[in-house]
């Protein structure tokens, strides 16, 4: 049976983007691979759920990713986690947050452009 391995997001601030997941999203590194050809790491979660985040060359775009792709974080506190996110100089989107009872969520984007998501659940989601 085929599993998850990880998921990738580029950037072309490759250290800022190591910088970002690690110190403010609490991901630690478990594969540098800053000196390949193609430079990147693989960070990974307490839980062992690996993001790849890959540096993007200088003479290609970022892309749009609003209807393409984001990376969700659960956290247990919305409300705290989106003021340490925006201390530090997110901007969060407002025409797309949810609030339930069972699910809240805010998106904004990393140092790199991607789409992320930051979302409360009052029971998980397996």
């Amino acid at each position: 049976m085929a599993h998850i391995d990880h998921f990738a997001v580029f950037g072309h601030d490759l250290e800022a983007l190591r910088q970002f997941y690690v110190e403010t999203m609490g991901l630690r590194v478990v594969l540098d691979n800053s000196q390949a050809p193609v430079r990147g790491y693989f960070l990974a979660d307490p839980s062992g759920v690996v993001l790849e985040i890959i540096e993007r060359p200088q003479d290609v775009a970022a892309v749009e990713t609003r209807h393409a792709c984001h990376v969700a974080f659960g956290v247990d506190d919305l409300d705290a986690t989106q003021a340490k996110l925006e201390a530090q100089g997110a901007q969060f989107e407002t025409q797309s947050r949810v609030e339930t009872e069972t699910f809240r969520t805010a998106f904004f984007r990393d140092p790199g452009g991607n789409r992320c998501q930051i979302a409360w659940r009052s029971k998980p989601l397996v």
